[in-house]
C-alpha cells in the first residue's frame, strides 16, 4: 500500500482521482450557488479529464447513470429532493472513474423508501464499475446489503471484524450482537428462534477519556471484573472462521441469546 500522509503536491494530486467520497448530508455537500452541471462537471474540469466542449455530454451520461437526466443540468440543489441531491453527489463521485469511494452514512439523512433506492443504486454501480467501497453506517441491514467484509467499531476502536456473512449472522462481540438485536427485523415471523429486541440504557462513556479495560464494559450486560481491568485484543475466538476476529474476553462462550437474556435480567432488576 501507499502511505497517503507521506505524499504531497504532484504525487498526491495524481492519486486523488482514484479516491472519492459521498457525504452524509446531500444538502450540505453540494454548493448551493452552483447548478447540477457545474457540480458534476467540476472534478472533470479540475483534473482536465474531458475537454470543455465535451464536458456537458459527459455530465449528462453521469446523471443518466445515477437515474437522473439532462433536464437536471440547470437546476440548483435547493430545487432537488433529498434523494435527487444524493444522486448528484454520487454522480460527482464516479465522474473520475475512481477505484475507491468512501460512503459516509450516505442514506441516513433520507426517507426509508429513498434509502432503498440509493442502496440499490450503489450496489449496481459497485458491480458495474468494479468499485471498492468503505461504507460507514449504523444500520446492520444496510451494511449487509452492500458489504463483503464488516468492521464494527465502538469508541473509535475495532471490536469485531470479518466476512460480512460471518459477522452479521454469527456475531461474537456483545456490542455487535446488541446492534443486530436492536435493529428492525424486516421479516419478524421468519425467525427460527425469536429473540427479544434489545437496547442499551446506559450512556456511552467519553471517547476522549475512555474507561480502563474494555471500553464497552460500562454498558455490557455480561461484563466481568477482567473486562474492567484488561483491554481485550482482536483474536480469532473458538468457532470463528478465518478472518473473523473479535476483541472480547468472553467471545468463546457468547451467543446472541445470552446477551439478550442478560440485558433483560438487568432491566428487570429493581432500581436502588
Amino acid at each position: 500500500g501507499v502511505d497517503l500522509f507521506s505524499l504531497s503536491g504532484r504525487r498526491l494530486r495524481r492519486l486523488r482521482p482514484r479516491m472519492q467520497m459521498v457525504f452524509q448530508d446531500p444538502a450540505g455537500s453540494l454548493d448551493p450557488r452552483m447548478r447540477v452541471e457545474q457540480i458534476v462537471g467540476e472534478p472533470l474540469a479540475v483534473h482536465s479529464v474531458v475537454r470543455r466542449g465535451q464536458r456537458r455530454g459527459r455530465v449528462v451520461a453521469l446523471l443518466e447513470r445515477v437515474g437522473l437526466g439532462a433536464e437536471f443540468l440547470t437546476r440548483y440543489p435547493h430545487e432537488l429532493s433529498g434523494g435527487q441531491r444524493q444522486r448528484v453527489g454520487i454522480a460527482r463521485a464516479i465522474a473520475l472513474e475512481p477505484d475507491f469511494i468512501v460512503l459516509d452514512e450516505p442514506v441516513s439523512a433520507l426517507d426509508i423508501s429513498i434509502q432503498a433506492q440509493i442502496v440499490n443504486l450503489l450496489g449496481e454501480l459497485q458491480a458495474g464499475l468494479g468499485l471498492s467501497y468503505l461504507f460507514i453506517a449504523h444500520d446492520p441491514v444496510v451494511v449487509g446489503h452492500l458489504s463483503h467484509a464488516v468492521a464494527v467499531m465502538y469508541l473509535g476502536k475495532l471490536v469485531e471484524r470479518g466476512p460480512a456473512e460471518a459477522v452479521l449472522s454469527r456475531p461474537r462481540h456483545p456490542y455487535t450482537q446488541l446492534l443486530l438485536l436492536s435493529s428492525p427485523e424486516p421479516r419478524p415471523y421468519a425467525r427460527t428462534e425469536r429473540l427479544p429486541r434489545a437496547a442499551l440504557s446506559a450512556e456511552p462513556p467519553s471517547a476522549i477519556h475512555p474507561p480502563d479495560g474494555c471500553a464497552f464494559h460500562t454498558r455490557c450486560p455480561l461484563a466481568v471484573p477482567q473486562c474492567r481491568r484488561l483491554e481485550p485484543v482482536l483474536r480469532q475466538a473458538a468457532g470463528c472462521g478465518n478472518g473473523h476476529v473479535v476483541a472480547c474476553h468472553l467471545a468463546d462462550e457468547l451467543s446472541p441469546r445470552a446477551v439478550a437474556q442478560a440485558l433483560s435480567a438487568e432491566r428487570a432488576r429493581p432500581a436502588i
